[in-house]
């Protein structure tokens, strides 16, 4: 079988003037000599060889016949035990020096330092170009302009409460029946964190991103996007139901304004009909069940209620479009509540 380099290709001739050389068999030794000869693709180097243009000249033990008794006398090359290749040819005619393995692996150290360094440095460049919390965590002007927080310290606060209330069993449940498992091993989710999708979800709500646009934005798809909204507002939907917003009498009563306490002093909420614009629902019914003639679009409609300095006291439950300013107040008002007349 004739013997060809893994790295020029030159191949054994019959006057034998070069000499073809096995990996070393050490490991690490095997991985030095790959990255210079820039052959990290090779697996196998059991039966690949190198010829002796790729070392230094000093790397060899040169062994000479025996001429006492007029034998040929043909020089066989060995390598040096710690012999490493030289990164060319050109390099091997120049240098006379030996380079141990110490010194090659100081020089392999050094390498690795700096492609850590640029690694680093693409990871920077390719976070600036994306969107993500991470993106943030120093401009509290963007964070205000996405989520509405103050500060990205505001936002973390709040992702910390609500880890306090996250429920595996409860969230992976929505997850997996909305979207399946966000902690699979596909690359549309195993991307979002926890946070991101906390991010993701807060930017639709604030800014009424669209879902493709979302998708672009944070490198998933659509669907995923969708899925995502539907298991946070959901997850959260569950922690917030549970905080009542409804204030006890005092402390409405504290927090009166001057010219309300002054002409109204017992009302404790005002109420008024509110009107959101939806998306176009798929189903037939329900876009008939939404539709405002008002707005002329689909519509969902609630009952709110605000204390008299104006904080969020009372939120009905949603009806359709469709559902009178009158027939709302009467199904979810005073009538339903039994509030009495005279605090509203």
């Amino acid at each position: 079988m004739v013997k060809r380099c893994v790295v020029c290709l030159k191949q054994e001739t019959r006057d034998g003037n070069c000499s073809f050389h096995r990996f070393a068999t050490d490991k690490n030794l095997q991985q030095i000599w790959l990255k210079i000869l820039n052959r990290p693709d090779l697996t196998d180097v059991s039966n690949q060889r190198v010829c002796d243009s790729h070392f230094d000249p000093s790397s060899f033990k040169t062994n000479q016949n025996n001429a006492k008794f007029n034998l040929t006398t043909k020089i066989s090359k060995r390598l040096k035990r710690d012999a490493v290749p030289v990164h060319s040819i050109a390099t091997a005619q120049s240098t006379h020096s030996t380079r141990s393995v110490s010194t090659q692996t100081d020089l392999d150290m050094n390498y690795l330092s700096n492609l850590f360094e640029k690694l680093s440095l693409y990871e920077q460049k390719l976070l600036n170009t994306t969107i993500c919390i991470e993106r943030f965590r120093d401009d509290d002007t963007n964070i205000k302009y996405y989520t509405d927080f103050k500060s990205y310290k505001l936002f973390c606060l709040i992702f910390e409460l609500l880890q306090t209330h996250y429920d595996n069993h409860f969230i992976m449940y929505s997850m997996r029946n909305e979207c399946g498992t966000l902690h699979s091993t596909s690359p549309d989710t195993c991307l979002i964190t926890k946070e991101n999708q906390f991010f993701l979800f807060m930017i639709r709500l604030r800014q009424a991103t669209e879902e493709h646009e979302l998708g672009i934005f944070f490198n998933v798809s659509q669907s995923t996007v969708s899925r995502i909204i539907i298991a946070w507002t959901r997850f959260i939907y569950s922690v917030l139901s549970s905080i009542s917003l409804w204030p006890s009498k005092k402390q409405v009563q504290q927090n009166l304004p001057f010219e309300m306490k002054k002409n109204y002093p017992t009302v404790r909420v005002i109420v008024d009909c509110t009107e959101l614009e939806i998306e176009k629902p798929s189903n037939p019914q329900a876009q008939q069940d939404t539709w405002s003639t008002y707005k002329n679009t689909n519509t969902v409609k609630a009952l709110v209620g605000i204390t008299p300095n104006g904080i969020v006291s009372y939120i009905s439950s949603l009806y359709g479009g469709t559902t009178s300013d009158g027939s709302l107040l009467n199904m979810t008002g005073p009538g339903s509540l039994s509030w009495p007349s005279a605090m509203i």
